[in-house]
């Protein structure tokens, strides 16, 4: 079954993000992978802007670095209130990368919208 092409772009940022941030090797394969169902969707006709690329890329790595510190256990270092903080600002980050999946969604007609009912990303 082919993936999405929102999910696609999203996990192939996600994965780039973990390959240059953390160095992982492992992750070239994947990469590899993604890119190549990337080049699917191409041989198919449909466009894939490199503007939603770079914005999934800047929201995700926006994500990742207020989620750094909390991943790694230092809520005591930060405190509560920068916790609470950093947890608002991730919320509203994952509204604007639901925003730009849904755009691509719209233009390509691959995949679902994602909506959210009765959620704080909504």
């Amino acid at each position: 079954m082919e993936m999405p092409l929102p999910e696609l772009l999203d996990r192939l940022v996600i994965v780039k993000l973990k390959a240059e941030r953390i160095g992982d090797k492992e992750k070239e394969e994947e990469l590899e992978f993604y890119n190549k169902e990337l080049e699917n969707y191409r041989k198919k006709g449909i466009i894939i802007k490199d503007e939603w690329l770079k914005r999934l890329y800047e929201v995700n790595g926006k994500i990742w670095d207020l989620e750094a510190d909390i991943r790694k256990g230092k809520e005591g270092e930060l405190g509560l209130e920068e916790v609470g903080r950093r947890a608002i600002e991730i919320r509203n980050l994952n509204k604007t990368r639901i925003s730009i999946k849904n755009e691509i969604t719209e233009i390509t007609g691959s995949g679902f919208k994602d909506v959210k009912v009765n959620h704080a990303s909504e």
